[in-house]
């Protein structure tokens, strides 16, 4: 199991972060096929958000972790940045060869099938080697298929969506497709009939059976939601929306990033990532693997400054290469009329804010139909979201924000590239400010991210903790930061709380960020402060941790070996955290 090959390669590997709820949520409702309680699902998000990285861990997991259900993978993404129509041969060719693929890959144990998409010739000698009576029929029966579609493809289409149903139902083989970039499909070519239609309604049975439900995912936020999943597929899918990472499994990404690329980080680097990025993927890979000579001054946040700079506004960053490419396919939209790009330029001031359209009407001098229908264009190329029957909300997304910002101040105020970037520096320097006031929190965050993994789970505690024996982890009820009591007018506050047993009992956590080793006083206060915390709160058991990332002094570890008290330097905590999928803290 352990040199097993996985059929579908996975580019992120290490990489992957925070998206173990989608992992979780799609690993059982996949499982739990037959099952009439079951809707489709749609896994939605912009491009480079880490959706296709969850179906193809899903994928692998499904094809080597269990033997019921047979897992399908179909991706029309290599049709994403054609300049033309999918046809509707095309399309039957790619659903049927990969179910097919997927299928004898799974049923003989050949990984290398999927992994190397083998074609329909090489998966037709394969089932004739292995006499595969199933395979040979679904060929049979495909090889006719496409021979009796001489006016039109939609016979050959309709059969290649419905087969699987019938497959799974009768051979009592529970199957999970998986396909993704479902909105190519909108716009499928008939060369027959010579005519472009949307196949997505004709999913409708697919969607509907318990023995080959589908789970889609989808790039084009809009136009996967409001075409491809309304019509005829209206109210049959449930939706999972993609979020950026959270803070910690940002910073940690920053981490892992680091240690695979040689680059020095440190946790003011990963704070400051985290502002500019707001947690997006995609922004924190281009910033940590910048092509730009600043990325070498790493970690200092002056460099930071440039990589950010660079990415945004030169041909070779990553960031102006994506954006340019995403909104490329939508100049026409774009470019009618200068209504839509005023509005734009207006949603990227307020992010997150509610857009009122009549108050842009008033500042940009159009009427509010024009603002109005533009807030519709900017919806389909997903600048803007659509939150209530006529509100919108401009983008989330920092570096989203920032590069529109900087491409209408070039190309439409025709200010220079340094004119146009000078209200970023201002934004910088104030970013600034605001990760020297949080960067003592970053540890904490951590620390309390890897406290919610807690399952349980029997530990060394001299490995992780300072002290003989072993530890319990406990699955925590509820983990808080900054907690306390007041006693006497005077404050004890910990750092961190984590409570089960419906609160009766509970570790309390001190996380020290600091350049030198914990002292001994540093200590005693901290035995004060647990002691006042537990009285108050009236634990019927309480366990006492103190993390320092740069360790103790020799008085220190001996007086919280003989308090009993569980305690971490770097090197500890970094074991403990990677026993629950985190990188560690860097030195």
């Amino acid at each position: 199991m352990e040199r097993r090959l996985n059929p579908l390669e996975d580019l992120l590997g290490d990489l992957f972060v925070d998206r173990e709820q989608e992992l979780a949520l799609f690993w059982e409702w996949a499982t739990s096929i037959p099952n009439p309680a079951l809707s489709s699902l749609a896994l939605i998000g912009r491009r480079r958000t880490g959706k296709t990285a969850i179906l193809v861990k899903l994928f692998n997991r499904l094809f080597w972790e269990q033997e019921r259900v047979l897992p399908v993978f179909i991706s029309f993404a290599h049709y994403l940045n054609l300049d033309r129509a999918i046809t509707g041969f095309e399309f039957a060719e790619e659903y049927f060869s990969g179910y097919l693929r997927c299928y004898l890959a799974f049923r003989h144990r050949e990984p290398m099938l999927v992994r190397r998409k083998a074609g329909l010739e090489e998966l037709r000698g394969f089932a004739d080697e292995k006499q595969d009576e199933f395979a040979l029929e679904l060929l049979y029966r495909y090889d006719g298929s496409v021979q009796s579609a001489t006016r039109m493809t939609h016979s050959l289409v309709q059969w290649v969506i419905n087969f699987p149903l019938g497959s799974a139902a009768i051979s009592d083989l529970p199957t999970a497709i998986i396909v993704d970039e479902f909105q190519v499909l909108t716009d499928v070519y008939d060369p027959l009939q010579g005519v472009h239609h949307d196949l997505t309604d004709s999913f409708q049975w697919a969607v509907d059976t318990k023995w080959a439900p589908l789970l889609v995912s989808g790039s084009a936020v809009s136009l996967l939601v409001r075409q491809a999943l309304g019509g005829m597929l209206s109210g049959r899918f449930q939706y999972w929306y993609m979020k950026p990472l959270s803070r910690e499994h940002a910073q940690d990404l920053v981490f892992r990033l680091g240690e695979v690329t040689g680059t020095a980080v440190d946790e003011e680097l990963s704070e400051a990532v985290w502002q500019l990025t707001g947690g997006f993927p995609y922004s924190i890979h281009a910033l940590l693997t910048s092509l730009s000579p600043a990325r070498r001054r790493f970690p200092a946040l002056d460099a930071l400054e440039d990589v950010l700079i660079f990415e945004l506004t030169d041909p070779l960053g990553q960031l102006w290469q994506h954006y340019r490419e995403e909104f490329g396919k939508f100049s026409h939209q774009l470019n009618e009329g200068p209504v839509t790009r005023r509005v734009m330029l207006w949603a990227t001031k307020y992010p997150g804010e509610r857009i009122d359209a009549e108050r842009v009407a008033r500042e940009i001098g159009a009427t509010v139909e024009e603002v109005l229908a533009a807030l519709d264009k900017l919806q389909w190329v997903d600048v803007v979201e659509k939150v209530g029957l006529i509100s919108y909300q401009g983008p989330t997304d920092p570096m989203l924000r920032r590069y529109i910002e900087y491409q209408h101040r070039v190309e439409i105020e025709r200010l220079s590239p340094a004119e146009a970037v000078r209200d970023w520096q201002a934004e910088y320097r104030r970013l600034m400010g605001r990760v020297n006031n949080f960067i003592g929190e970053v540890a904490e965050v951590y620390v309390g991210a890897v406290m919610r993994k807690f399952d349980g789970r029997e530990v060394d505690g001299e490995q992780y903790f300072g002290q003989s024996g072993p530890v319990t982890l406990p699955r925590f009820e509820r983990v808080v930061r900054r907690g306390g009591v007041v006693r006497g007018g005077v404050p004890f506050e910990i750092d961190l709380t984590g409570e089960w047993d419906d609160g009766r009992r509970a570790w309390l956590v001190q996380v020290k960020y600091k350049r030198s080793p914990a002292g001994v006083e540093d200590i005693a206060r901290f035995l004060e402060q647990v002691a006042a915390v537990a009285e108050e709160k009236e634990y019927a058991q309480v366990e006492r941790w103190y993390f320092c990332k740069q360790g103790y002094t020799a008085e220190a570890a001996e007086k919280l070996r003989e308090a009993g008290v569980l305690f971490s330097d770097r090197q500890r905590f970094n074991a403990l955290a990677n026993l629950f999928g985190f990188f560690g803290l860097p030195e």
